[in-house]
């Protein structure tokens, strides 16, 4: 059986050259460089922009889940990591890391609570059973 979507909101980036080009971001058309993954180049490259991304949306469906649970969690920070592999046969395959802070949250809770948001998070929902990602409960602060 087959969902109607309700759009909420469409995001728009526009890109120029790939992984070596020029982006435009979002409706105030922010320009950024991109530059290919492993170089030194001033820029971001894609991995960067889609763990920012990801990131930002599992912490906001965390919230939501403290939020509905009564559970505080005011000073907490998510840093996603997306990984770039390649396989024996050369095919590129992304996976994730995503490592969560939650101040004054007792270890287990905190695990508890990032399973919760990882079965909400829309960017989970569209990666769930096409790539890897790990959930990470941080002791100390992120840097």
């Amino acid at each position: 059986m087959t969902q109607e979507l309700k759009p909420l909101f469409t995001a728009t980036s526009l890109v120029t050259g790939g992984r070596s080009g020029d982006l435009q971001l979002g409706r105030d058309r922010t320009p950024l460089t991109l530059r290919p993954a492993r170089t030194r180049r001033a820029g971001t490259d894609p991995e960067e922009l889609f763990a920012a991304g990801y990131a930002a949306c599992y912490l906001s469906a965390l919230n939501e889940v403290a939020d509905a649970r009564r559970v505080r969690v005011s000073g907490a920070q998510a840093l996603g990591q997306v990984t770039l592999n390649v396989t024996d046969a050369g095919e590129y395959i992304l996976s994730v890391a995503l490592h969560v802070y939650l101040p004054d949250v007792a270890h287990d809770e905190a695990l508890d609570l990032m399973r919760a948001a990882h079965a909400v998070c829309p960017y989970s929902h569209a990666v769930r059973g096409n790539i890897e990602v790990t959930l990470v409960a941080a002791d100390a602060p992120l840097s």
